[in-house]
Protein backbone atom coordinates (compact mmCIF):
# COMPACT_ATOMS: atom_id res chain seq x y z
CA UNK A 1 0.00 0.00 0.00
CA UNK A 2 1.19 2.76 -1.56
CA UNK A 3 0.25 6.24 0.35
CA UNK A 4 0.41 9.23 -1.80
CA UNK A 5 0.41 12.68 -0.36
CA UNK A 6 -2.23 14.69 -1.27
CA UNK A 7 -1.80 16.86 -3.87
CA UNK A 8 -1.17 20.65 -2.94
CA UNK A 9 -3.94 23.02 -4.17
CA UNK A 10 -1.92 25.41 -6.33
CA UNK A 11 -0.49 28.78 -4.86
CA UNK A 12 -1.46 32.34 -5.69
CA UNK A 13 1.05 34.55 -6.10
CA UNK A 14 0.05 38.26 -5.59
CA UNK A 15 0.13 40.25 -8.24
CA UNK A 16 1.33 43.99 -7.68
CA UNK A 17 -0.83 46.60 -8.47
CA UNK A 18 -0.38 48.32 -11.51
CA UNK A 19 0.13 52.46 -10.94
CA UNK A 20 -3.24 53.14 -12.08
CA UNK A 21 -5.51 50.80 -10.04
CA UNK A 22 -3.37 52.39 -6.74
CA UNK A 23 -4.00 55.78 -7.80
CA UNK A 24 -7.84 54.87 -8.10
CA UNK A 25 -7.56 53.46 -4.57
CA UNK A 26 -6.65 56.43 -3.32
CA UNK A 27 -9.12 58.51 -4.93
CA UNK A 28 -11.52 56.13 -3.62
CA UNK A 29 -10.61 56.29 -0.02
CA UNK A 30 -9.94 59.91 -0.15
CA UNK A 31 -13.66 60.81 -2.10
CA UNK A 32 -15.23 58.55 1.08
CA UNK A 33 -13.35 60.78 3.60
CA UNK A 34 -14.30 64.12 2.09
CA UNK A 35 -17.83 63.08 1.74
CA UNK A 36 -17.65 62.03 5.42
CA UNK A 37 -15.55 65.04 6.51
CA UNK A 38 -18.83 67.36 4.46
CA UNK A 39 -21.33 65.48 6.09
CA UNK A 40 -20.29 66.56 9.54
CA UNK A 41 -19.24 70.21 8.44
CA UNK A 42 -22.72 70.49 6.62
CA UNK A 43 -25.42 68.94 9.25
CA UNK A 44 -23.24 68.59 12.87
CA UNK A 45 -22.94 71.63 15.11
CA UNK A 46 -19.51 72.15 13.46
CA UNK A 47 -20.86 74.27 10.39
CA UNK A 48 -20.40 77.37 12.11
CA UNK A 49 -16.66 77.09 11.56
CA UNK A 50 -17.71 77.73 7.97
CA UNK A 51 -21.43 79.27 8.03
CA UNK A 52 -21.35 81.51 10.70
CA UNK A 53 -24.34 82.88 11.66
CA UNK A 54 -25.59 86.40 13.25
CA UNK A 55 -24.83 84.77 16.75
CA UNK A 56 -21.51 83.43 16.33
CA UNK A 57 -19.95 87.17 15.65
CA UNK A 58 -18.44 88.87 18.41
CA UNK A 59 -20.97 90.56 21.12
CA UNK A 60 -21.02 94.89 20.04
CA UNK A 61 -18.55 96.84 22.17
CA UNK A 62 -20.57 98.19 25.37
CA UNK A 63 -18.66 101.76 25.20
CA UNK A 64 -20.55 103.73 28.36
CA UNK A 65 -17.74 102.99 31.06
CA UNK A 66 -15.21 104.65 28.19
CA UNK A 67 -17.57 107.32 28.10
CA UNK A 68 -17.55 107.49 31.75
CA UNK A 69 -13.97 107.34 31.91
CA UNK A 70 -13.32 109.99 29.74
CA UNK A 71 -15.42 111.96 31.95
CA UNK A 72 -13.90 111.50 35.20
CA UNK A 73 -10.67 112.12 33.78
CA UNK A 74 -11.88 115.26 31.53
CA UNK A 75 -14.50 116.27 33.84
CA UNK A 76 -15.70 117.72 30.23
CA UNK A 77 -19.14 116.27 28.39
CA UNK A 78 -18.09 113.54 25.74
CA UNK A 79 -20.13 112.90 22.68
CA UNK A 80 -21.08 109.68 21.77
CA UNK A 81 -23.84 108.16 19.02
CA UNK A 82 -27.60 107.59 19.58
CA UNK A 83 -30.04 106.17 17.89
CA UNK A 84 -27.72 104.29 15.13
CA UNK A 85 -29.39 101.82 13.10
CA UNK A 86 -29.71 97.91 14.49
CA UNK A 87 -27.06 97.21 11.30
CA UNK A 88 -24.60 99.10 12.88
CA UNK A 89 -22.37 97.21 15.47
CA UNK A 90 -19.89 98.95 17.71
CA UNK A 91 -16.43 96.91 17.67
CA UNK A 92 -14.05 99.30 19.48
CA UNK A 93 -14.32 101.86 22.87
CA UNK A 94 -11.28 103.05 24.15
CA UNK A 95 -9.46 105.69 25.97
CA UNK A 96 -5.93 106.97 25.06
CA UNK A 97 -3.67 109.44 27.29
CA UNK A 98 -2.47 109.64 30.60
CA UNK A 99 -3.70 113.19 31.85
CA UNK A 100 -7.04 115.43 31.18
CA UNK A 101 -5.19 117.71 29.05
CA UNK A 102 -4.11 114.71 26.50
CA UNK A 103 -7.13 112.11 27.44
CA UNK A 104 -9.17 110.55 24.50
CA UNK A 105 -11.96 108.76 23.71
CA UNK A 106 -12.66 106.81 20.73
CA UNK A 107 -15.09 104.57 19.87
CA UNK A 108 -15.67 102.52 16.52
CA UNK A 109 -18.40 100.43 13.92
CA UNK A 110 -18.71 98.07 11.73
CA UNK A 111 -21.34 99.45 9.59
CA UNK A 112 -23.05 97.88 6.57
CA UNK A 113 -21.08 96.13 3.52
CA UNK A 114 -18.11 95.80 5.73
CA UNK A 115 -17.18 99.04 6.16
CA UNK A 116 -16.41 101.19 9.65
CA UNK A 117 -16.70 104.40 10.76
CA UNK A 118 -15.24 105.73 14.33
CA UNK A 119 -16.01 109.03 16.23
CA UNK A 120 -12.22 110.54 18.06
CA UNK A 121 -12.48 113.23 20.61
CA UNK A 122 -10.65 115.09 23.42
CA UNK A 123 -10.67 118.06 25.27
CA UNK A 124 -7.05 118.52 25.13
CA UNK A 125 -5.14 119.41 21.54
CA UNK A 126 -7.45 118.97 18.88
CA UNK A 127 -5.06 120.16 16.18
CA UNK A 128 -3.23 116.95 17.27
CA UNK A 129 -6.43 114.72 17.13
CA UNK A 130 -6.52 115.62 14.16
CA UNK A 131 -3.19 115.01 12.94
CA UNK A 132 -2.49 111.45 14.69
CA UNK A 133 -6.28 110.37 13.39
CA UNK A 134 -6.15 111.79 9.73
CA UNK A 135 -2.66 112.09 8.84
CA UNK A 136 -0.38 115.31 7.27
CA UNK A 137 -3.78 115.54 4.98
CA UNK A 138 -6.14 116.46 7.93
CA UNK A 139 -4.51 119.19 8.38
CA UNK A 140 -6.20 121.30 5.56
CA UNK A 141 -9.97 121.64 5.32
CA UNK A 142 -12.18 121.13 1.99
CA UNK A 143 -15.12 123.16 2.56
CA UNK A 144 -18.03 122.36 5.40
CA UNK A 145 -21.20 120.82 6.02
CA UNK A 146 -23.94 121.18 7.80
CA UNK A 147 -25.61 117.95 9.52
CA UNK A 148 -28.37 118.01 12.13
CA UNK A 149 -28.19 122.09 11.99
CA UNK A 150 -24.06 121.89 12.96
CA UNK A 151 -21.63 123.08 10.95
CA UNK A 152 -18.65 120.37 10.77
CA UNK A 153 -15.56 120.70 8.51
CA UNK A 154 -14.89 118.47 5.84
CA UNK A 155 -11.04 117.04 5.94
CA UNK A 156 -9.55 113.96 4.08
CA UNK A 157 -7.44 111.43 5.93
CA UNK A 158 -4.17 110.33 4.07
CA UNK A 159 -5.82 106.68 3.17
CA UNK A 160 -8.24 109.52 1.31
CA UNK A 161 -11.14 108.55 3.56
CA UNK A 162 -13.44 111.43 4.37
CA UNK A 163 -13.77 112.44 7.60
CA UNK A 164 -15.89 115.39 9.91
CA UNK A 165 -14.67 117.86 12.53
CA UNK A 166 -16.27 119.61 14.94
CA UNK A 167 -14.77 121.69 17.76
CA UNK A 168 -17.37 122.93 19.99
CA UNK A 169 -16.49 124.39 23.95
CA UNK A 170 -12.97 123.01 23.74
CA UNK A 171 -13.60 119.65 22.35
CA UNK A 172 -12.37 118.69 19.39
CA UNK A 173 -14.45 115.71 17.70
CA UNK A 174 -13.74 113.64 14.59
CA UNK A 175 -15.73 111.28 12.54
CA UNK A 176 -14.00 109.08 10.09
CA UNK A 177 -13.73 106.10 8.21
CA UNK A 178 -14.36 104.16 4.58
CA UNK A 179 -18.37 103.98 5.15
CA UNK A 180 -20.16 106.44 2.55
CA UNK A 181 -20.39 109.86 3.28
CA UNK A 182 -24.18 109.21 4.37
CA UNK A 183 -23.40 107.23 6.76
CA UNK A 184 -20.37 109.31 8.47
CA UNK A 185 -23.13 112.21 8.19
CA UNK A 186 -25.36 110.05 10.33
CA UNK A 187 -22.82 108.94 12.44
CA UNK A 188 -22.07 112.94 12.93
CA UNK A 189 -26.40 113.74 13.34
CA UNK A 190 -26.30 110.69 16.23
CA UNK A 191 -23.95 112.51 18.81
CA UNK A 192 -25.36 114.22 21.90
CA UNK A 193 -24.07 115.24 24.96
CA UNK A 194 -23.32 113.30 27.84
CA UNK A 195 -22.22 115.20 30.75
CA UNK A 196 -20.22 113.90 33.53
CA UNK A 197 -21.60 113.66 36.85
CA UNK A 198 -19.31 114.05 39.84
Amino acid sequence: MSATAPEAPPTRVARPKSLRESLLDMGRSLGLMLLILAVVMLLTPARGLIFPDRNDRMPATDWSDVVSGFGQITHRMAFTPAGLPSSWRSNAAYLTGSSAADERLHIGFVTPGSHYAEVDETAGDGAALIADVLGKRGAATAGTATIGGVAWDVRFSDRGEMARTWIIDGMTVVVTGDAPAADLDRLCASLHAVVHQD
